[in-house]
């Protein structure tokens, strides 16, 4: 790691006397001397001397002139930032040393000012308690000795603090209220302004009187986002504002009405929600709460649904709810009854010459009775009412031989069902001749009229015409119909009907049909290509003339040909990949055709070309590959890392591109494609591709100073040997270090005041090295050239504890080396003293302690005269911090100083402030003593007695050179008001810092300037 001396070497600088004077005399006349002097420099005390020479002989010189240029006015008065309570101002630095700056806030009303004196280099100033809304004059003069400058003065204007605690309650889908808390400082009014999120469209504006904490926003859309927010306003100005959203509830539906309705189910219609619903609720349930179910109905399905699987003739509870996001509206409600059922299976059971029974089948809601109607065929109707609980009648009266329609449906009320119907006959009527229809190679169906009476049962006889086995079939007799399978294609058969009715069997009745032509069996396809299918087949059974084959695709496109009858398979070409196709095939004889026999087939997918791997980062890679001609539904890709399988990826057919992101550096992959279009699957594609090593990442230059930066970075992921860091400055000065795999940070010191430096830094593992990343940095000046005091060298930026060189009323040749804590208490302090571990020794005479020893790392004494010249150059205060283990204490005095040599360093503290007690008060005003220098009022020699050097005064209550280690009473490290006098502190510090260095620093931190 770069390192660096701490301090630096002693400049000189030559200065101009009375009797070396820069400025050309002419020669001398004795009556009168001139001369002309250059233009002086602002905030400079010039004087001008005259000396005598007569004769060779010299006299001393007089002092002719002496006066100070007037101060400069500041300039460049600005102001950086302005909130309720303060203001920043910025102003230009002066090129020449002068005392300080006063800068004054003055109200409009001249009531509550403010007057802050700042050091010479500060050129920003934070002013805070300011009024809001108050207009302020802001003087600023400079300060040297006892003179001003003339002021600089500008003014501003704090702003208007605003309402605060916006909150929005009581919201319904059309109305919301709104509350806030009045600004502090008084306004003229209170702007509320209001607007729906995601609208182009204005803000809704309100200017309401100061004294309202509350407003009622109406006619709001529902099942929306708004963004309300208000702000005060005085004379003319606008705070701030303070701002917040809020969602109207959804409306509920409207107008929900029964569009129509059966036995078990009810068709609902409404209109929908204002509010862009996603979703409606249908909820449903009797009025007994037997039976409850909802439904979930998209927007666009809307706005209707039919209820099902209901009871017949039940009145019904309905509500419906709009659904979005996860919020519901109140339900839309409504009652509906359900429609009576149908009476089912209505038959005739008997008939005579004038009667006719029915039988039916009961229904399942609640009814009163069933209503029977029955006309005849002349016209005439009639209408008789049978209990709810019964399920026959039988009809008398009737004419004979007469063909009757009859309906039974069931009532509720003035609620009817829909009718059940039937024809029936009076008398006897026979079946008299068959009908065949759905005639195919293997079947058909024979027909008859129902006869009268109804027949008991049906006995039906069919054979080939030609000859053959009889089938006999027996049927009920309410049927009607019968459908004859397994019979030979291209066959004339004869069919025979005998109706039985009790004991009497009539005539038969007979008929013929031929059946159908047998079409192509077990058809079979095979040798699926890309462009191309084979399709087999076996002959049929009847004799024909030729096939005839058609297939169309899925595009719309349909071919035919004509295949020879002999042949048994056929290859179709030239078809589109991917593609459906639905193949027919019959067989023809002169004009009469088989049945067409349907199969449907999928060619097989071209797979897609040319993958390829591009742009390979460490963490990333682009896949892109040339697509098949078919259309392609997505295409499946597999990682495989390092031979095992890493993930599965859906890509959309459309794309021809995929980025593959989150790989692992330095790993090799290889990557398969394959296109996929409904069930079809295409051939895979492979590429392989290995990821490079990855760079640092976040590489950052912080805790930047004049001399120092620190580089910080995190690591790559890949396992690596070492780093490479560069960094180089503006001039071309570069530097390359080579750092551990385990760094991630690195302090750069010895660096150049005010140079801009580029870093740039790589990985490296063996032969192969990361990408480079970088980072610029630019040090800054200095505040303090010649620091005074380890303060300044803490406002200069050093802030590492440690060895600095100070400068004794920063007089470049005075310099003196001392530890600086940079840490403890905001840091800043000159440490003088430190005891911890008794091996530098400390009962030592008076020209030691005078002058110091020890090391500074270590145990050291800084010396009388080097405290007492620091602490001459301004106010200091003091801190003694002490540790036992892991107990710590501290003791804190505001003012510390000590006396010349000549007052024997007599100590000078002022009030005690700390954990420790004060233990050295009782030593105000006391000498130094040594034990070869008894200063103290004791009978004894205290030093010599106690083994120490110190501000002895009849001996002691602090003890702190005392020797190391010593328990005895009063001769070891004591501080009385801690450990007494019989217990040796482990580790003393005494330190020492500027008084004001707390207010400098933080009017500092408050600074944007460096």
């Amino acid at each position: 790691m770069e390192t660096r001396k701490r301090g630096g070497g002693i400049a000189s600088r030559r200065r101009s006397s009375p009797l070396n004077s820069p400025w050309p005399l002419p020669s001398p006349d004795l009556s009168h001397a001139s001369v002309t002097l250059p233009p002086p420099q602002r905030g400079v005390i010039h004087a001008l001397f005259v000396r005598e020479a007569i004769s060779g002989r010299s006299r001393p010189p007089r002092e002719l002139l002496k006066r100070e240029r007037d101060l400069s006015n500041p300039d460049g008065l600005l102001f950086k930032s302005i909130t309720e309570t303060s203001v920043e101002v910025r102003w230009e630095p002066f090129s020449y040393s002068f005392d300080g700056w006063e800068i004054s806030f003055i109200p409009k009303d001249n009531e509550g000012g403010m007057t802050a004196q700042l050091p010479s280099t500060i050129t920003t100033f934070n002013q805070t308690g300011l009024r809001p809304g108050e207009e302020y004059t802001v003087n600023l003069v400079a300060l040297k000795d006892q003179g001003r400058s003339q002021p600089v003065t500008a003014t501003v204007t704090t702003l208007i603090d605003g309402p605060s605690h916006l909150v929005v309650r009581d919201v319904s889908d059309t109305v919301a209220f709104v509350e806030w808390a009045p600004p502090k400082a008084k306004v003229d009014q209170i702007v509320l302004r209001y607007r729906l999120l995601g609208s182009e469209g204005p803000r809704t504006t309100f200017r309401l009187q100061p004294t309202l904490s509350q407003y009622s926003l109406q006619v709001l859309r529902p099942g929306s986002r708004y963004e309300v927010s208000v702000s005060g306003v005085r004379r003319g100005n606008e705070s701030d504002s303070v701002s917040t959203e809020f969602s109207t509830e959804i409306d509920a539906p409207k107008n929900l009405r029964v569009l129509s309705r059966t036995s078990s189910t009810l068709e609902v219609e409404w209109d929908n929600s204002e509010a862009e619903a996603e979703l409606y609720q249908v909820v449903y349930s009797t009025l007994a709460g037997d039976q409850y179910d909802k439904i979930i109905v998209p927007r666009n399905d809307g706005p209707k649904t039919t209820l099902t699987d209901l009871v017949p003739g039940t009145e019904y509870g309905i509500g419906i709810s709009a659904l979005l996001g996860g919020n519901q509206s109140s339900p839309a409600t409504m009652n509906a009854r359900t429609g009576l059922d149908v009476p089912m299976d209505l038959t005739v059971t008997a008939s005579t010459d004038d009667t006719i029974s029915l039988l039916w089948g009961l229904v399942q809601g609640p009814i009163d009775h069933y209503k029977i109607t029955y006309t005849s065929s002349t016209g005439v109707t009639t209408e008789v009412t049978v209990p709810k609980d019964r399920s026959t009648i039988t009809l008398t009266e009737l004419e004979p031989g007469t063909e009757y329609t009859i309906t039974v449906a069931a009532q509720r009320g003035r609620q009817q069902s829909a009718a059940a119907t039937i024809d029936a006959f009076t008398g006897f009527r026979p079946v008299t001749q068959l009908y065949f229809s759905d005639v195919t190679s293997y079947s058909l169906t024979a027909a008859w009229s129902a006869p009268a009476p109804p027949a008991d049962m049906f006995i039906l006889n069919y054979s080939p015409a030609d000859g053959g086995d009889t089938l006999e079939v027996t049927l009920e007799g309410s049927k009607t119909q019968a459908t004859l399978t397994g019979l030979l294609p291209s066959t004339l058969y004869t069919v025979t009907l005998i109706t039985v009715q009790g004991d009497m069997t009539y005539e038969p009745v007979t008929g013929s049909a031929v059946t159908g032509m047998d079409p192509p069996r077990d058809v079979i396809v095979s040798y699926v290509t890309e462009d191309s299918v084979t399709i087999s087949w076996s002959h049929p059974i009847a004799r024909f003339d030729y096939y005839k084959m058609s297939y169309e695709s899925a595009r719309g496109r349909v071919d035919g040909m004509v295949i020879e009858n002999d042949v048994t398979n056929y290859t179709l070409s030239s078809l589109y990949p991917a593609t459906e196709y639905a193949i027919s095939l019959n067989a023809v004889r002169g004009s009469q055709e088989s049945e067409v026999v349907s199969t449907s087939v999928f060619t097989a997918m071209d797979m897609p070309l040319d993958l390829m791997t591009l742009n390979i980062t460490p963490q990333g890679a682009l896949l892109r590959w040339t697509p098949p001609l078919s259309s392609v539904d997505n295409y499946v890709l597999t990682l495989t890392r390092n031979q095992v399988p890493a993930d599965t990826i859906l890509v959309e057919g459309s794309r021809q591109e995929h980025q593959l992101s989150r790989l692992l550096p330095c790993t090799s992959y290889s990557v398969a494609l394959y296109a996929t279009k409904g069930p079809l699957t295409s051939g895979t594609v492979i590429a392989n591709f290995a990821t490079p090593m990855d760079a640092p990442k976040n590489l950052t230059a912080s805790e930047v100073n004049h001399r120092s930066a620190l580089i910080s970075w995190q690591p790559p992921v890949t396992d690596i040997d070492n780093y490479m860091l560069t960094y180089k400055s503006s001039d071309g000065n570069r530097k390359e270090l080579i750092l551990d795999a385990e760094d991630t940070w690195i302090r750069l010191e010895g660096l150049a005041e005010t140079a801009e430096y580029t870093v740039r830094l790589q990985a490296a593992r063996g032969l192969e090295t990361s990408a480079i990343v970088s980072t610029s940095f630019s040090t800054g000046n200095r505040l303090f050239a010649t620091p005074q005091n380890c303060a300044q060298h803490l406002l200069n930026g050093e802030t590492l504890s440690g060895v600095y060189t100070i400068y004794i009323n920063r007089d470049p040749s005075q310099g003196v080396q001392v530890y600086c804590d940079m840490t403890t208490d905001g840091g800043g302090w000159i440490v003088f003293q430190r005891r911890q571990n008794g091996l530098t020794d400390f009962s030592r005479k008076w020209s030691d302690y005078r002058v110091g020893f020890g090391n500074l790392e270590d145990e050291f004494w800084l010396g009388l005269d080097n405290v007492q010249r620091i602490a001459t150059q301004g106010r200091y205060e003091l801190r003694i911090d002490m540790r036992d283990g892991q107990e710590s204490v501290y003791a804190t005095y505001d003012k510390f100083a000590i006396g010349d040599a000549r007052n024997l360093y007599k100590l000078r503290i002022g009030e005690y402030n700390g954990t420790a007690g004060d233990s050295l008060s009782y030593h105000q005003g006391r000498p130094f003593s040594t034990k070869d220098r008894d200063n103290d009022i004791a009978v004894t020699n205290c030093a010599l007695s106690y083994k120490g050097a110190w501000w002895y005064k009849n001996c002691h209550r602090a003890n702190l050179n005392g020797k190391y280690g010593e328990s005895r009473h009063s001769q070891g490290i004591n501080w009385y008001h801690w450990k007494g006098h019989e217990f040796s502190i482990p580790f003393v510090e005494m330190k020492m810092r500027p008084f004001n260095y707390r207010s400098i620093s933080g009017k500092r931190r408050r600074s944007t300037v460096l």
